[in-house]
């Protein structure tokens, strides 16, 4: 009955639209020459008269989003003449069957941000689909790659034979491969053939400014196709960017209408307003968490002669212990004006308390007193980095894997005077390194499925010149660290890795060795009869994984752990120098700078009797 009655209501739409059009599709018939009133009218007559055998078919699409397609449609006419009709040729969805599953899809156009989506989807731990380009291109499944030749390439028999072609497509093969969240070209091209097969989905429209986006579409890549519905290879090449912003505006018209709104969230990043990441979190299925990652910033990515190297930066650790100035002043940016695509990622422990192994807050040095850092939040770090770079910032709270009780016994045989406890907290701090360079190399992938240079740094890691890696010295598939501060194994501080396989291989196998092939590491460790710590292991790792280890100077790599000291409410940035595994990781030209009169100074504690001063420090004070 109920189903009757819907009907019956639709007819009665029908009827009364019919009369209002009637005249319009009768002069049409006359003239030949569709006008946009009569186009409209045209497609809006064919389908009504059609929708009784669409809704005896169950259509997925009810009366009201047959007008909104009706509405895209004219509104389209207005500037592309005849598109009306060449949208009511096509069968949405093609060959595919419609299904209550649960895939969600990206209704914006490239360019709105839709490769940041793709990463944050991916940060959450869902299967995301997005087109790929350059080294990537051979990944593409049969039906995105069918699809995608569809709508940027001209049809061998012209318009006719692309609807013909995309009529017989199966669009639900896009719903077995396992993605979660499907976006960019050319989802957003065929957004009805998709919503067709799956009209129970949630949509995000990511959007811009139409004009903006036009206006950097063309300047970005002009033989990209129009933001139409089934383009069929038609170029941006072949209109204004008014036109074009004027399609792109009724596509967004078209995704607003059909869509329930309990089913659409827009996000928009370029108007200025700060993306509700919990909101989105919990619309792609993920809960609101208590503390909520960067949504990610990614830059553009340019292939062939205009391609830029990428250099990939981690950091990890915690946020109350972050040091960032000197990173984006004297690394980040230099290597931006070196013409490098730089990817941060930061995976840090985002909790109000940091830890300490060594030099906590509270310690005492002279009149001198250690302090956390100035950063809280993720979001507040984030303010610190400069535009046209990729940012990532992943709150990493560790699941703490249970230590292995041999390599605590291996770290208390080093330093029993400091007792048992103290060797369980430092194996502990070490799992959680390693677990945390494993999020790292996860979060690389998204962007650039790592990257040609990566380099892993330390939460309080402070760079003392600027510094720019002389590439042209760096052997393919080498891990370099710092020749100081080994320990007897390889320095775990900082790692400056060339090749896309080795930097994969170097963020995963720490955390996987040391929970399933320890036995292998501690044999080995104590067969050496070497310092049993992290360097050490380290190293072994790295050998059993066969990756090649070179050293760098402190001169080729002016980078070391630094404590924020306080006196008399200013904060100086220092450099431990006490030991002399710490001072040789000081490069000279630094070391003269901060012993320099105006440079810097040095920091005693008054009772000790060693004549190496514990700390030199910027002389210039820090703005917390």
């Amino acid at each position: 009955m109920a189903r009757l009655l819907a009907l019956h209501m639709h007819l009665l739409v029908v009827k009364v639209f019919g009369q209002s059009c009637h005249q319009k599709v009768a002069k049409l018939n006359a003239d030949g020459v569709a006008g946009v009133g009569q186009a409209s009218c045209l497609i809006q007559q064919r389908a009504d008269a059609a929708k009784t055998l669409i809704e005896a078919k169950d259509s997925p699409f009810s009366p009201a989003q047959w007008q909104c397609i009706s509405e895209y449609g004219a509104s389209v006419d207005a500037d592309l003449p005849g598109f009306s009709r060449r949208l009511e040729q096509r069968h949405f969805g093609g060959t595919g069957q419609a299904t209550t599953g649960s895939v969600i899809l990206g209704a914006g156009f490239g360019t709105t941000a839709t490769r940041s989506l793709a990463a944050f989807g991916r940060q959450l731990g869902l299967g995301v689909h997005h087109f790929v380009q350059g080294h990537n291109a051979h990944e593409i499944p049969k039906f995105w790659s069918r699809l995608t030749h569809l709508t940027k390439l001209q049809h061998p028999k012209g318009l006719d034979g692309c609807i013909s072609t995309l009529n017989a497509l199966n669009f639900s093969e896009a719903f077995d491969q396992g993605n979660d969240l499907l976006l960019d070209t050319p989802m957003a091209e065929h957004f009805l053939d998709f919503y067709a097969v799956s009209p129970q989905s949630k949509v995000i429209l990511t959007n811009r400014d139409a004009v903006d986006w036009a206006k950097a579409r063309l300047e970005w890549d002009e033989t990209m196709v129009v933001p139409l519905h089934s383009p069929c290879g038609v170029k941006l090449a072949t209109m204004s960017a008014e036109k074009a912003a004027r399609l792109y505006e009724a596509h967004s018209r078209l995704v607003r209408c059909i869509v329930p709104a309990e089913n659409l969230m827009e996000i928009n990043v370029f108007d200025g307003s700060r993306i509700d990441v919990p909101a989105l979190s919990e619309f792609l299925g993920k809960g609101r968490p208590e503390f909520a990652p960067l949504f990610p910033r990614v830059s553009d990515q340019r292939w062939g002669p205009e391609a830029k190297t990428d250099f990939a930066i981690c950091i990890t650790g915690q946020i109350r212990r972050l040091e960032l100035k000197t990173k984006v002043e004297r690394l980040i940016r230099p290597l931006m004006d070196n013409n490098f695509r730089v990817i941060v990622a930061l995976v840090l422990d985002p909790r109000g308390t940091a830890s300490y192994v060594h030099r906590g807050p509270g310690e005492v040095f002279d009149d001198f007193v250690v302090v956390d850092g100035n950063f809280s939040s993720l979001q507040q770090a984030a303010e610190m980095f400069p535009g046209g770079m990729t940012l990532l910032g992943d709150p990493f709270i560790p699941r703490d894997y249970p230590v292995d009780e041999r390599y605590v016994q291996d770290l208390y045989s080093q330093m029993p005077e400091k007792g048992v406890e103290y060797a369980n907290q430092r194996a502990k701090s070490h799992m959680r390194q390693w677990e945390a360079l494993e999020r790292c190399g996860q979060l690389l992938i998204s962007p650039v499925n790592h990257a040609n240079y990566t380099l892993r740094l330390r939460d309080d890691s402070a760079v003392l010149e600027p510094f720019v890696p002389r590439l042209d010295l760096l052997e393919d598939r080498a891990l370099y660290a710092p020749a100081c501060s080994r320990f007897g194994g390889v320095n775990d501080k900082l790692a400056l890795i060339r090749g896309r396989d080795t930097a994969r291989d170097y963020f995963a196998l720490s955390l996987d060795m040391v929970r399933h092939r320890f036995n292998e590491i501690h044999e080995l460790m104590v067969s050496s009869m070497g310092t049993r710590n992290p360097e050490h292991a380290l190293k072994i790792m790295l050998d059993l994984n066969q990756t090649m280890t070179k050293h760098l100077e402190a001169d080729d790599v002016p980078i070391v752990p630094s404590k924020n000291l306080r006196r008399d409410g200013k904060t100086y940035q220092c450099f431990y120098t006490l030991t002399g595994q710490y001072n040789d990781c000081l490069p000279e030209r630094s070391r003269a700078r901060l012993t320099g009169l105006q440079g810097g100074f040095s920091i005693h504690k008054p009772d000790s009797d060693n004549a190496r001063s514990d700390f030199l420090c910027e002389g210039t004070a820090l703005d917390f």
